[in-house]
């Protein structure tokens, strides 16, 4: 009988990554409390000591998770939302904004789940985290409200808060019915609300 062939050594760093991918997946499925230690290093077929000597404990775990997915979704977000040209109008910058985050959220709904749809048991700090990237969203939509709804009798506060919201709905629905809710009807919804809210 011949000996199971020993399997290679990864990097520290390639042992990090599928163990967060791995507690990423559980909490998608099944949300946070499921996120133990054990589950994870079942889930990527390892010893539970592994993914300790990987991050610690479980919460620099979360921590380490939260910080790499909020980082891609920043990334993300920075691409979608550039500086604006001084000579663009400010709703096409709006429904550029709408379709690259449509197709964004399309293309990887799992990185926005995180971000978009906290689950029950979503620690604290992760909330905080998600706050920070919601303020963020919002100022880059007041400033570019401010200037389109020049004229308009609207609140442009409420209406900023007003297209988050909507937003925040419509990734929803990217990320849970995207045969249903695909960009290009997400984006078709957005340029009809721009003018609505912009009409007197």
């Amino acid at each position: 009988m011949t000996a199971r062939a020993r399997q290679p050594r990864l990097s520290i760093e390639v042992r990090r990554e599928q163990v967060l991918d791995a507690a990423l997946e559980i909490i998608v499925e099944d949300g946070y409390s499921a996120a133990s230690m054990e589950a994870i290093a079942r889930r990527v077929d390892i010893a539970k000591p592994v993914v300790y000597n990987a991050f610690g404990d479980r919460q620099k775990l979360l921590m380490a998770l939260l910080e790499r997915q909020e980082e891609r979704a920043f990334t993300a977000l920075a691409a979608a939302m550039p500086p604006r040209a001084a000579d663009s109008a400010p709703e096409d910058a709006l429904i550029s904004w709408a379709n690259t985050l449509a197709i964004a959220i399309h293309e990887q709904p799992t990185l926005w789940r995180l971000m978009l749809m906290p689950t029950d048991g979503t620690p604290e700090i992760v909330r905080a985290h998600i706050d920070e990237g919601r303020e963020f969203v919002l100022n880059q939509i007041r400033g570019v409200l401010s200037e389109y709804l020049t004229g308009a009798e609207m609140d442009v506060e409420v209406a900023a808060v007003a297209v988050l919201a909507m937003a925040e709905g419509l990734a929803a629905k990217l990320i849970t019915e995207p045969d249903a809710y695909p960009p290009k009807r997400v984006v078709a919804f957005a340029k009809g609300a721009l003018k609505l809210i912009s009409a007197e």
